[in-house]
């Protein structure tokens, strides 16, 4: 198949944990008002079955994909916006070319193999016909994503980061791994002033302990069952009114009473961190990640080039009953 007649696809597969993850982006706007008449039932019918993709001898229709998207989705295609159903159908091109790939090396799965799958597939919410069908069957969009997964498995299982390219992440990019002042910090959130300057004139009289003890039966916050506890912060990442008072405070010390569209807080400084660097060592574990993760993706976007390349397939996103939003 010539370049010219293919589609030139923006995105690579992304491979995440499962290999297959879905990003949902909704498009703003509304459509503009038509007086031609809606399509009758057997038009309708027609147009699902038209021809979307053809891999080899193999054909896909609307249809086939609107599974698809009800699988990654988790609803009906018609609620998914047209950007987002282009960009589902970019994938469900992509998954299709694998497994072409896949098939071609007789890449099956095994009964033990596909119980295996389907629990680390728990997350996933997968409907209990398509998980019964994996068990008794080997067809089915959920065996498809288990072929899948297996073949890519295969393209990226000898990809390794050592320790020297850990290191050299690490002197490259330092400035990651300086953290800055933190703060631990607890509020007792109020509804009104004046209940909030009597539960103030009990809170700067008492331990860190006692605080949490008035949060418990204080505050109206979401934190309020765990003693009022909101985390550790960095300037930036609170609102600006609180941080100028929050960050002036030190440990142990309670604030005064500070009014926001949320109430009234007074917070509670429980520990204040200095600013450090994030040594080698404890970096390590998290830059491999890093690491490992760009390089898989890399392999598989290889390989999908490769597959576009050496396969005989052809998109036919005109086939489509929305329109069909490419992006370059």
């Amino acid at each position: 198949m010539t370049t010219s007649r293919r589609l030139q696809w923006r995105d690579a597969f992304c491979l995440s944990a499962c290999f297959l993850s879905t990003f949902l982006l909704f498009q703003c706007g509304s459509e503009k008002s038509s007086t031609k008449a809606p399509p009758s039932a057997q038009e309708s019918q027609q147009a699902i079955n038209r021809v979307v993709l053809r891999v080899g001898e193999a054909e896909y229709s609307e249809a086939d994909f609107n599974i698809y998207v009800r699988n990654e989705a988790g609803t009906e295609p018609r609620s998914v916006e047209f950007l987002t159903r282009s960009r589902l159908f970019d994938e469900f091109v992509e998954q299709k070319l694998f497994l072409r790939a896949a098939r071609d090396q007789k890449i099956t799965a095994s009964p033990e193999e596909k119980k295996l799958y389907l629990e680390k597939q728990a997350g996933e919410a997968w409907p209990e016909e398509e998980q019964r069908a994996l068990l008794g069957s080997d067809s089915g969009p959920l065996y498809d994503k288990m072929i899948v997964d297996k073949y890519l498995s295969e393209v990226v299982k000898d990809i390794k980061v050592d320790q020297g390219e850990i290191q050299r992440y690490y002197d490259l990019h330092k400035s990651e791994f300086f953290l800055p002042e933190r703060v631990e910090v607890s509020q007792i959130l109020l509804p009104t002033e004046a209940k909030a300057v009597e539960v103030w004139d009990k809170a700067k009289l008492v331990s860190a302990e006692g605080f949490r003890d008035l949060a418990i039966t204080e505050s109206i916050g979401p934190e309020a069952s765990e003693g009022g506890v909101m985390g550790i912060f960095q300037k930036g990442q609170l609102p600006q009114e609180w941080e100028t008072v929050i960050f002036s405070l030190h440990e142990d010390e309670v604030s005064p009473v500070i009014e926001s569209s949320y109430g009234f807080h007074i917070f509670w400084v429980d520990k204040i961190y200095e600013p450090e660097w994030i040594p080698l060592e404890k970096a390590s574990a998290t830059i491999r990640l890093n690491l490992m993760d760009l390089e898989v993706k890399a392999a598989v976007s290889r390989r999908l080039e490769e597959l576009k390349e050496g396969l005989d397939w052809e998109a036919f996103p005109e086939n489509l009953s929305f329109p069909y939003q490419r992006t370059d």
